[in-house]
């Protein structure tokens, strides 16, 4: 019986031992924000210029420039305790060796760390440069499950995406706005200043998505705001606005071949104008390809947040066979 009491003591200890050593704090921060963990004469040198280059660059798409990260620095003497518990932390260090790790989950969860460690400036700036692309990455997909999760705090329910066989994770202010048979559908969610509208459309019996270049996706594109997306005025409609070349880009969504478009609209005879993201994904399952295309009219306020927020909505896309 001893021996029982014993053994279970032991079990107990144990368990409550690893218990304190995998427990981490819930992290913190807004989204697209890095606390930067650098010393302070360091931030003040061409080391901290080349951190703001790259990490604070422009994010792509949007009307009036924002950074791609909002960086916050502090001294590594005081990253300790609460300080630790930001989701994305990057830290720059001079060491004996020149190197970039990224771990996750290192003193908080969902966490993010990147760290960046070279013998004297110069190193420092080449491993920044050698490995920033995929340190931006990492950041950027946690920001996206991030702003997913705080979707799902409260989700909109429709069935209005599964009658078309697919299914977006959208915040519950969204409301069906604008819908057009089976093939066309607008949600919108109205802000202080304006709105971030969410639509979907479908190319029936095409499966060529290779045959899309930037042009024809921009016509596309164009063609169907033209008709669907009027503007406040008699003849006003949204297009692609021309003074600015859109980015584009090769991805997958949940493994699908996926071509993203990022750039800026105006409506043609309105004073109206903003950022949008668009999404062409190839729906091998239903022989189709599925359209969904994102923008936000939100004059005098900053739009990095509609965007991130199109993107995480994008992002949850799933795709059901047709019975």
């Amino acid at each position: 019986m001893r021996l029982i009491k014993s053994i279970l003591v032991f079990i107990t200890i144990v368990a409550c031992d690893n218990s304190q050593n995998s427990y981490k704090p819930i992290s913190s921060g807004n989204i697209h924000t890095v606390t930067v963990v650098i010393e302070n004469m360091l931030w003040n040198s061409k080391v901290g210029d080349h951190v703001r280059k790259v990490f604070a660059s422009e994010f792509l798409g949007l009307p009036q420039q924002e950074p791609l990260f909002s960086l916050k620095q502090i001294s590594p003497d005081i990253f300790s305790d609460f300080t630790r518990s930001s989701r994305n932390v990057l830290i720059v260090l001079k060491r004996n060796r020149d190197t970039l790790r990224i771990s996750k989950n290192k003193y908080a969860a969902p966490q993010v760390v990147v760290e960046i460690l070279g013998k004297n400036n110069k190193e420092i700036i080449s491993q920044i440069n050698l490995h920033s692309l995929k340190a931006i990455k990492a950041f950027k997909q946690g920001e996206i499950k991030e702003k997913q999760r705080r979707i799902k705090k409260s989700i909109l329910e429709t069935n209005e995406l599964k009658s078309r066989h697919i299914n977006l994770t959208l915040p519950s202010a969204y409301k069906v706005f604008k819908k057009e048979d089976l093939n066309k559908l607008w949600f919108q969610r109205e802000t202080e200043k304006g709105s971030v509208n969410v639509m979907v459309y479908f190319i029936e019996n095409n499966k060529l998505i290779d045959e899309f270049n930037e042009f024809k996706i921009i016509k596309l594109r164009d063609s169907i705001s033209k008709t669907f997306v009027p503007g406040r005025n008699k003849n006003s409609y949204m297009k692609t606005e021309e003074a600015y070349k859109p980015y584009f880009f090769k991805t997958t969504i949940k493994g699908l071949k996926t071509l993203e478009t990022r750039g800026t609209w105006e409506v043609v005879n309105d004073y109206m104008a903003g950022p949008f993201l668009n999404y062409i994904v190839q729906d091998k399952k239903n022989n189709r390809l599925i359209v969904m295309d994102g923008f936000a009219f939100s004059p005098s306020v900053q739009k990095r947040q509609y965007m991130v927020e199109l993107e995480a909505i994008f992002r949850s896309l799933k795709v059901y066979k047709k019975n």
